[in-house]
């Protein structure tokens, strides 16, 4: 799969093609941005002996596309390089971005003589999941990082890190495609019986292909789409809890999908987002952000009970709820 495949990509690829990378950077971006595929097309491209890296044909990028590179390393929050079992005694499960013992074993790597290529390269997917612990073990290294190791740092949060470890980093942030690019981009992949419209705003091209994959691309229309009707009084509340009943989603995604309703809402009253066809019932109306902000709040409150106290009755909770959103459309 080409780095070419995501083309809202193509300036930090063209930005890094002539600019010398810091020994450490940072990727930050949403999930389904393709950072991950970034991560690597850099990393071949630093270990790359070719002028015109990456060549994809030179024996160290024989090697890294097997996989097997001496100079390379990864961790992610369940896995790691094979190479990385050498460096530490912790057990394999420990081994990963989540986890000190993960980090002070891509430590050590990071510190041996490189083997093949001029550079010795480590990348950290999955480092939002860094605890407090495991970020100061990874300064440490970071702090003597000669020129010729480079660390990269996988982020989908924005602003995570320790301002230590920003102040030792570039930041290579990926902003996701309007969505005008986004539907050419679902077109280019085959996908002619989709937009961005069959999704939620701010939904990432990695997620819509996900649900297109997995046929869940009709679910955010069904959804929008019924909560819309019970906006408009066209639905009552036994036919919207019969509708939450039947569709297959755990308890916690459907509160989620309410979340985004109602976010999704907010986003086109405050013009953050434009127009969307399933959902009008805030045209003629005077719509109370603050009270649908404070509504938001109260479900997330119930979500966190939910994951504490399994128990919660989901037709009641759901039931409360609807009541609640009938009334900010009244």
């Amino acid at each position: 799969m080409g780095i070419e495949r995501f083309p809202w990509l193509n300036d930090s690829i063209i930005a890094y093609k002539n600019l010398a990378f810091s020994s450490s950077s940072i990727i930050e971006g949403e999930s389904g941005l393709a950072k991950k595929q970034l991560a690597k097309y850099f990393a071949q491209k630093l270990l790359c002996s070719d002028e015109f890296a990456p060549c994809g044909i030179c024996n160290s990028c024989n090697y890294f596309l097997a996989g097997s590179h001496p100079d390379y390393c990864f961790l992610d929050n369940d896995k790691c390089s094979s190479v990385l079992h050498t460096y530490s005694k912790a057990k394999k499960e420990a081994l990963t971005s989540n986890k000190i013992e993960g980090i002070r074993a891509l430590n050590e790597f990071i510190a041996m003589t490189n083997s093949v290529s001029e550079k010795r390269i480590a990348i950290v997917f999955d480092a939002h999941s860094m605890n407090i612990n495991a970020q100061n073990a990874l300064l440490k290294t970071l702090e003597e990082l000669p020129e010729n190791k480079h660390i990269f740092l996988i982020s989908n949060q924005r602003k995570y890190f320790l301002p230590t470890i920003y102040s030792r980093s570039s930041l290579i942030t990926i902003k996701n495609p309007d969505s005008q690019d986004l539907d050419q981009w679902i077109a280019d992949q085959g996908y002619i019986d989709f937009s961005s419209l069959n999704f939620a705003p701010d939904s990432t091209p990695l997620q819509i292909e996900h649900l297109i994959n997995n046929d869940l691309a009709g679910q955010y229309i069904d959804i929008s789409q019924n909560l819309n009707s019970y906006c408009l009084g066209e639905k009552t509340t036994p036919d919207l809890l019969k509708f939450y009943k039947e569709i297959n989603i755990s308890f916690d995604e459907k509160i989620n999908s309410i979340i985004l309703f109602l976010k999704t809402c907010i986003g086109i009253d405050q013009d953050f987002y434009k127009s969307h066809p399933a959902i009008t019932s805030i045209e003629n109306i005077e719509f109370d952000t603050a009270q649908a902000s404070d509504l938001i709040e109260e479900l997330v409150d119930y979500k966190y009970h939910l994951n504490k106290v399994s128990s919660l009755n989901e037709q009641i909770g759901l039931n409360n709820f609807f009541y609640k959103i009938k009334n900010l459309f009244s």
